[in-house]
């Protein structure tokens, strides 16, 4: 079999090639993307697990991420090098990271109520544009405190580097991006040098753990990294799990009529339309998979999307249940670099979803969505919707 997530008709669905792969080919090579991709549920988890084979640091692919040089590639630490080098970055980035996602908590209620109220009195709607694309934005902006006039470009930028990433990390525009979000937070950290504030990127230049600091590029990158995870990836999934509804009207309807189910629906948004559909990772030892041998160097694109559609997993898998319970999705990931954003990003699509369905009880599709054409980031371009 050939993978080819491409095709029009994989971009709308991509579920079908997966139960496909996940039957017959479940650790494939893809000429097409140059790499090693898993579908089965267990292989993938067994990979975030597995971090002596599968290092998540992209330094060590055959052929390596071109947005930094080697040089600045050797130096400088990030949620995504290996322990134990990792430990450290990653302690650094709760202790700042945590009590602010707190501090905004209520403010993300806020914003949802002005946004919602913002769509009141119109007849039509897209909301991707006009709902899911503004909320994260203004959640990150808040956290690092960024003043309104310049909130549009970070946006602007989160989508490019999101579109990029389907050309494995080697395209100009992502690393365009990267730099210019990249010298943004080192003028943040020159222009907030030895001032008293609360923003995240003054928590992080303040961060300790067992005396070990972070370098200022080091704080550049962990904000950059945030930028575009805390933005594109939730815009998807308050989009993609606002489609799903609409389109299970039964789950709708049942958690319109029970809010106190938007934390189950919430994890159940996050299998069934899972935002970063492929992870990846660099073989670092020699190993064999499933009767495939995998040499150093080698990409491997861990199929979380097909994952959480695995029935060896989930009962009843392609079915929408906002109340299914337990759900070991793996949209978080597992292990060590389990994604550091979590609570934000559950934050802000429990109070999003639930909020928009009280107040428009009679919301219904309005003509065909439309996906972004990558297939790393699954997402919408478009959501029509009737209000």
């Amino acid at each position: 079999m050939r993978f080819d997530p491409f095709t029009d008709a994989a971009l709308a669905d991509p579920y079908p090639q997966y139960a496909a792969l996940r039957a017959e080919d479940p650790v494939h090579w893809s000429e097409k993307l140059r790499a090693w991709v898993l579908f089965r549920y267990d292989d993938v988890a067994a990979a975030f697990r597995d971090d002596a084979r599968f290092s998540a640091d992209r330094r060590r692919a055959s052929r390596p991420n071109r947005g930094l040089s080697s040089s600045e590639q050797g130096r400088v630490r990030t949620v995504s090098s290996d322990p134990p080098e990792c430990t450290a970055v990653r302690a650094m980035l709760s202790a700042a990271l945590v009590p602010r996602v707190r501090a905004i908590g209520p403010r993300i209620d806020d914003m949802v109520a002005e946004l919602v109220e913002g769509l009141v009195g119109r007849a039509h709607a897209d909301l991707v544009g006009d709902f899911a694309y503004a909320l994260p934005i203004r959640v990150i902006a808040e956290l690092f405190d960024i003043p309104e006039g310049e909130r549009a470009r970070f946006q602007e930028l989160s989508r490019t580097i999101a579109r990029g990433m389907d050309r494995m990390y080697g395209s100009e525009d992502v690393s365009a991006g990267l730099r210019e979000i990249g010298a943004y937070v080192m003028g943040l950290l020159v222009e907030r040098a030895d001032t008293e504030g609360d923003d995240l990127v003054r928590r992080l230049v303040r961060a300790e753990h067992h005396g070990d600091r972070l370098s200022q590029v080091e704080v550049v990158a962990m904000c950059t990294a945030l930028v575009f995870g805390g933005h594109e990836t939730t815009v998807n999934l308050i989009a993609g799990g606002l489609l799903a509804l609409l389109r299970n009207p039964g789950e709708l309807e049942r958690l319109r009529a029970e809010p106190s189910l938007a934390t189950t629906a919430v994890e159940e948004l996050v299998r069934y339309e899972t935002p970063p559909q492929l992870l990846s990772r660099v073989v670092a030892q020699p190993c064999e998979l499933r009767g495939r041998a995998l040499a150093p160097g080698d990409t491997v694109l861990l199929g979380i999307g097909s994952a959480n559609r695995d029935p060896a997993a989930f009962d009843e898998p392609d079915r929408l249940d906002v109340g299914r319970s337990p759900n070991p999705h793996l949209g978080f990931g597992l292990g060590t670099h389990y994604c550091p954003g979590t609570q934000l990003a559950r934050m802000e699509t429990r109070a999003a979803i639930p909020a928009l369905l009280a107040r428009f009880p009679d919301l219904a599709l309005d003509g065909e969505p439309v996906w972004h054409r990558t297939v790393i980031l699954r997402g919408l371009e478009r959501l029509p919707v009737r209000l």
